[in-house]
Parts: C-alpha cells; structure tokens; sequence
C-alpha cells in the first residue's frame, strides 16, 4: 500500500502555459496545444495511488501550488513547518508533509485527554482494538485514554455477502446511496455516552463515509455530535487516496487535459537522440507524436519495470536500468530486510533525461518509482518522490521550450 505513483502535480505546472494532456492507465498521454491543435507534450504512467507526499523531498515541491490545485476542486490540504504524523490503519503514525484536512493526525497541537477509535460492525479493515494498542505505546499518547466502539448500521443488511466482506468502496456508496448522516451520528452520540466518559469528543472513523468529498459529510457529523471527528485510511482499497486521485483528475480536466484510458504504450520510434512518438496495444498504426514525453509507468508492480532472469528492464523505451548481475543480491534474507531490488530502476541525468545506451534522451524525462536510487518502503518516501520529480520534469520541460 505504500507504493503509491502519483506525477500529476508535476504535469499541472504545465498546463498554464498553453498544453492540454491526458494519460491512460500504463498508457499513452496526448498533450495537444488548445491553440493549434499540435502535439505537445506526452505522458506515460501509471494512475492508481494517492498522494502523501511524504519523506523529506516534499519540501523540493512548491507545496502551496498542489495545495492550491487541490482546494480548487474541493480538497483541501494541510501542512506545517516541519513533517507532521499520520495516523494508520493499524495505529502506528507515519510522516509525512501534505494530508487532506479530514484525516487524523498528531502535530504540535496538544494530544486530546480521550480518544475514541471506532469502525463499522463487520468492517474487516480497520481493527480499533489492534490501533489503540499500537497507538498506545507512542510517547504523545501516554496520557490519553483510547477507547474503541463499533457503529451499527441496519442498512448494512441490504448487501447479501457477510459483513466481514464488505470494503470500504461498498460502505461509501451505501453512504452515499442513503445519505445516513442522522443514523451515523446517533450511533456516535450512544457511543459516547456508553463510553461512560465525559470528555470523549475525539472521534476518529474508517475512510468509508462517502466516495466523493468526504469534508461536508463530516462537519455535518460534527454539527449534530458535539464531537471533533477525523478519519483514518483503510487497508486498500484506500478512499483517500481515490479522492485525491478523482480531485486531481478534475482539474486536471478544467484546465484543458485529455486523458485516453484502458492503453498500453508497447514501443517507441526514435531520430536519433529524441523519441518521435510511441505506439500503443489499441491503436493500430497511430503514432503518438509530441515534441516531449515523461515516463511515469511505475515500478514492477504496474510494469514500469520487469523482472526477468537476465536481470531488469524497461519495456517501452529500453531505457539503462540500475540492478544487480547476481539475483541473489537483490533480495534481503528476511521480510523486513533491506531489499536492494528496491533501489532499481530508470538512469537518469542531473535534469532527470532518461539515459538509453548511455546517453540522454533529450525529450524524455523520468519521474516517480521507475527512477532508481531510492527505496519508498524504507524511506517511506514513495509519494513524495513522485511529487517532487513530476514537478522538475515539468520544470525543465518548461524551462526548454523557451
């Protein structure tokens, strides 16, 4: 769940300057100028995840600028001086630099005298009683009394599978489908009162309220409890994360971007160091033609990169991938090891060109976890990557058309 690839932050920087682009899942991206109808700009990545941006690249990134693509669609974000700590689903807090507003989190604010964790009855992906241990043993919670509860909804009834299958995507859109704001914030109000403790007014809930823009729903929440409430991201699917995916792709789409989905890029064409085009599964003899692309298509787990037994490679351009000769090496002996296969990926110069027989491809830039030299589960620095490099390449791509 921590592998997460997210760039289009970086691809917004350029669509104020005259290029409307899209993207597919692993796929072609047109960028098409909206004066002329001309090829641009093309970008190939993968689209699931959401964004933490965390670690410390984060700061590389002009925070403000995706904070304000965000709030435009609805979904603001937060951040401090310094990494903040995030709440996850099993109680051990993360860092990271940006959080949509509604999500829990610890920063310089004081810590509440009782806290209460609770999930929905039957909901298998987020334990309070497993978070509140862990959460317990945090020094900033030393004095804080956790609590846990369930919330019982009869409208659960309608699916026909057992409780314990439901996910969180099912749960939203019943949310969504009932509107059951009233039921949920009696539920949280008999809660807090067989908590038996007064000062219970920090609530933290699963992410599975709403599909959509989930802040309205729990101001409403708010409003009718008396209680603060926050929310924390499920085992994926994660909710937070498609909100923040469906927000960026919003604007993304206000602001000209064309997106073609359900492709696969399958080669390129070349004269000499600059790619012309790439040609996709479902497009016959079409050339995607643009003046430049990115590389975003994610590491092995999206295909970005493949593993096969004469080592690791990249399928679209053949780009020069770091890894290790003897496969032995690429792995730790234990689970929580170092994994060296992490650090693998995409060669790049110091403005983030990807490298192909050594050289430079000087209209095709790298970004996000195909790029080697870092390992996002280690770091927990997987999201902030992404950002950070989807924002430079779209730097230098500006800063070369000029």
């Amino acid at each position: 769940p921590e592998l997460v690839e997210f760039v289009r932050t970086g691809f917004l920087r350029i669509q104020p300057h005259g290029a409307a682009f899209g993207f597919t899942e692993f796929g072609a991206v047109r960028f098409g100028d909206q004066r002329y109808g001309q090829a641009k700009h093309l970008v190939l990545m993968q689209t699931t995840g959401q964004i933490d941006a965390g670690g410390d690249v984060a700061p590389l990134v002009r925070a403000a600028d995706l904070q304000r693509h965000c709030a435009e669609q609805g979904l603001p974000l937060v951040r401090h001086d310094t990494n903040h700590q995030r709440l996850t689903p099993i109680g051990t807090l993360k860092r990271t630099w940006l959080s949509p507003d509604t999500c829990a989190c610890v920063t310089d604010a004081p810590i509440p005298d009782v806290l209460l964790l609770a999930t929905l009855e039957g909901f298998r992906d987020f334990h309070p009683a497993l978070a509140a241990a862990n959460l317990a043993t945090h020094p900033r919670f030393a004095h804080c009394r956790i609590l846990t509860g369930e919330i019982r909804l009869p409208q659960l009834a309608e699916f026909s599978r057992n409780p314990h299958e439901f996910r969180s995507a099912d749960i939203a859109r019943l949310c969504d489908k009932h509107h059951l704001v009233a039921d949920l914030a009696r539920e949280i109000s008999r809660m807090v009162q067989e908590s038996g403790v007064p000062d219970c007014r920090h609530i933290v809930l699963p992410a599975c309220l709403s599909l959509g823009l989930v802040g309205p729903r729990l101001a409403e929440l708010e409003q009718r409890t008396g209680c603060t409430i926050k929310e924390v991201a499920t085992m994926p699917p994660s909710l937070i994360g498609m909100r923040m995916q469906e927000a960026l792709k919003r604007r993304f789409m206000a602001l000209g971007g064309t997106f073609l989905t359900s492709e696969r890029v399958l080669g390129a064409r070349y004269e000499g160091d600059r790619v012309v085009g790439v040609h996709t599964q479902n497009g016959d003899d079409q050339l995607f033609e643009a003046d430049n692309f990115v590389l975003a298509s994610g590491s092995f787990f999206s295909r970005g990169l493949e593993s096969r037994l004469r080592g690791i490679r990249e399928p679209i351009f053949d780009a020069d991938v770091l890894s290790l000769e003897e496969r032995d090496a690429w792995a730790g002996r234990r689970l929580f090891d170092h994994h060296p296969f992490m650090g693998f990926g995409v060669k790049t110069d110091d403005k983030l060109r990807v490298l192909r027989g050594g050289k430079p491809l000087t209209n095709l830039y790298g970004a996000g976890s195909v790029l080697a030299h870092y390992d996002p589960i280690r770091e927990g620095s997987g999201s902030g990557v992404a950002v950070a490099t989807g924002w430079q390449a779209a730097g230098h791509i500006l800063s070369s058309a000029q």
